[in-house]
């Protein structure tokens, strides 16, 4: 720190002192840090959107798939409840089971390792059928372990 004569015959300070300097970084770090902790919660964030919009249109796939073959649909073919433990795709190979697993399969896809399963309940004529979707969402600050969708469709 260097030091000056003014005309009054005060010294005056010329220059910054180290200490200036190391509180500037230190407030400095603490501001980036803090917006590194944003970051990560608006990734995080991020991720939960892309998940819910996934479940739509998962759910908007199946119900396509169901309009495309009302009859079964009507009939109650494509209903199934919601697994307690892990989802399981039915083993057939007639429409309605290749259905039901290609429509898991995308969502398991899309949602990977979330643990994510769905349920259909159709019912009346014309059919009047509730889809219901189930994924992990707990990567997500106050998000809860399984989250649940539903959409309420007519076939």
């Amino acid at each position: 720190m260097r030091t000056g004569r003014t005309e009054c015959g005060r010294d005056t300070q010329q220059g910054v002192s180290l200490i200036e300097v190391l509180v500037a970084l230190f407030v400095l770090a603490f501001g980036m840090l803090g917006i590194a902790g944003m970051q990560t919660m608006a990734m995080k964030a991020n991720q939960s959107a892309f998940e819910r919009n996934a479940v739509v249109i998962s759910a908007n796939s199946i119900a396509e798939r169901m309009r495309s073959n009302q009859a079964a649909a009507r009939s109650g073919s494509y209903n199934r409840t919601m697994p307690t433990g892990a989802c399981t795709a039915p083993s057939g190979t007639d429409r309605v089971s290749t259905d039901i697993q290609r429509w898991l399969g995308e969502l398991n896809q899309n949602l990977a390792g979330s643990g994510a399963c769905g349920a259909i309940n159709c019912a009346g004529t014309p059919a009047a059928c509730r889809i219901t979707l189930r994924w992990d969402d707990s990567r997500v600050a106050n998000g809860g372990a399984s989250q649940t969708f539903e959409v309420d469709v007519r076939i």
